[in-house]
C-alpha cells in the first residue's frame, strides 16, 4: 500500500465518549477514522437515544444512529451509581481526550466535571459541546439545531420571504460543531506534546451558527440592507441560484463579468441581455429581478441536460439540483468512494476519508464492549 494511502495520525489516542444526539457523535466518529480509539459511553438499558430514532431500524438500532457511531466501542455505565462512576473514572485515567455533551452542571454533579477531571488527569483534553455555552442568559435551555437556528438568526435568512421560517435540511450546526471541535481536539494534543499538559475547551452550537452568519452581519453592520431569507439567491452576486427547468431545477450563477458574457452566449440570450448594460455585478444586484425573470424564461425551456451541458461547455457555474439518494448513486460520489453498503444500508464516509483514513466497523450493540474494558481496567 502507498504510505500515504494509511492515514491514521490518532492511533495509540483513546477518546472517552460522553455524547449523544449528533454534533459529539458525529465527531468522535471522525476521530475513529482518523485512528482513536472510541469509547462510547452510554445509560444502561437505554443507550444514546439516537439508538431509537426511527424507522427505520437496522442491526438493533436506527439508521440514524448507525450513520454517526461507526467505529467505536460501547460501555454502559449508570455515573449515579458509585461502583460504575468509579469504573469511568478508571476509563477516563486511561484516555487522552474526554468529550461531553451534558447539559451545564451535570458532567459536576456526575463527578465527571472537567475541574475534577483535569486535577486528577492532567494530561487530559476535556472538551464539552452545548446548545448555548456554558454561560450566558440561554446557557440552562435546551439547545437543538432547531432551537439554535431560531436564537442565532440563521433560520432568518434561510427560506423565501413572505414565507415561514425554514430549517436547514439537514443539522449542519451540528456537524459544523463537532468539526470545530475536531480542530480543537486536534490542536490541544499538538500543545500537550510541547507542555505536557491538556486543556480545557468549549463548543456551542450557538457560536457555530452565529459565526457562520459572519459574513451577513459584517454587511449589514457596514451599511447593507437588512437581513432577509434569499431562498437559493445571494444577496451580493446575481445570477446565483436555482432555476426550474422543463424537468427539473438547475443551478447557474456567474460570478465575474467574463463568465457573465459566457453566460449569455451560451444560452443565447445576447438580444435580450446585452452583455454592456449588464457589466458590473453591482448592476446585476441592483437589476436582479429583470436579468432574473429573463433568465429565468430561457431556462423554463429547456431540459436541465441541455442547459448543463451547455454551461459546462461555456465554463459557468452550473448544477443540476439532485436528490440525496440521486447524489449517492451518482458517478463523482463513486469516484471519491464515499459510499460504504453494510448489509442493504448506505454508509457515507467522512470527506476525510478520500485521504486513506480507516474504515470503521459497524456501530456497536449497547454495552457490547462492557465486559472487555471493565476486565481490561481491573488489571
Amino acid at each position: 500500500m502507498d504510505d500515504d494511502a494509511d492515514f491514521r495520525p490518532l492511533t495509540g489516542i483513546r477518546v472517552v465518549d460522553f455524547t449523544r444526539l449528533l454534533a459529539g457523535p458525529s465527531a468522535t466518529m471522525t476521530l475513529a477514522e482518523l485512528g482513536a480509539d472510541v469509547i462510547k459511553v452510554e445509560q444502561p438499558g437505554i443507550g444514546d437515544e439516537t439508538r431509537h430514532w426511527g424507522p427505520p431500524f437496522v442491526h438493533g438500532a436506527s439508521a440514524y444512529f448507525h450513520a454517526i457511531n461507526r467505529g467505536k466501542r460501547s460501555i454502559a455505565l449508570d455515573l449515579a451509581d458509585p461502583q460504575d462512576r468509579g469504573t469511568a473514572h478508571r476509563l477516563i485515567g486511561t484516555a487522552d481526550v474526554l468529550v461531553e455533551s451534558f447539559r451545564p452542571g451535570v458532567a459536576d454533579r456526575l463527578g465527571i466535571g472537567a475541574a475534577a477531571m483535569r486535577v486528577a488527569f492532567p494530561r487530559l483534553v476535556y472538551a464539552s459541546i452545548s446548545g448555548f455555552s456554558q454561560q450566558g442568559p440561554l446557557a440552562a435551555e435546551p439547545g437543538t439545531a432547531v432551537t439554535v437556528e431560531a436564537e442565532s438568526g440563521l433560520m432568518y435568512v434561510t427560506g423565501y420571504e413572505g414565507a415561514d421560517p425554514v430549517r436547514s435540511g439537514v443539522a449542519m450546526v451540528d456537524i459544523a460543531t463537532g468539526m470545530s471541535m475536531i480542530n480543537g481536539v486536534l490542536a490541544a494534543l499538538l500543545q500537550r506534546e510541547r507542555t505536557g499538559r491538556g486543556r480545557r475547551l468549549e463548543f456551542s452550537l450557538f457560536a457555530t451558527a452565529l459565526s457562520s452568519l459572519g459574513t451577513v452581519i459584517a454587511a449589514t453592520s457596514a451599511g447593507g440592507p437588512p437581513s432577509k431569507p434569499w431562498g437559493s439567491s445571494h444577496p451580493s452576486i446575481v445570477p446565483y441560484r436555482a432555476f426550474a427547468a422543463a424537468d427539473g431545477q438547475v443551478v447557474l450563477g456567474a460570478t465575474n463579468d467574463a463568465m457573465f458574457a459566457r453566460l449569455v452566449h451560451a444560452l443565447d440570450l445576447g438580444a435580450a441581455l446585452g452583455v454592456e448594460r449588464w457589466e458590473g455585478n453591482q448592476a446585476r444586484v441592483e437589476g436582479r429581478d429583470e436579468l432574473e425573470r429573463v433568465l429565468g424564461d430561457c431556462v423554463s425551456a429547456l431540459e436541465v441536460d441541455s442547459v448543463v451541458e451547455r454551461l459546462q461547455a461555456a465554463r459557468v457555474l452550473v448544477a443540476r439540483v439532485r436528490s440525496p439518494e440521486d447524489a449517492a448513486r451518482g458517478p463523482q460520489a463513486e469516484a471519491l468512494g464515499l459510499i460504504e453498503h453494510d448489509d442493504g444500508v448506505s454508509i457515507v464516509r467522512s470527506a476525510l476519508s478520500t485521504n486513506g483514513t480507516a474504515r470503521l466497523a459497524r456501530a456497536p450493540q449497547l454495552d457490547a464492549d462492557g465486559d472487555a474494558l471493565r476486565a481490561e481496567l481491573a488489571n
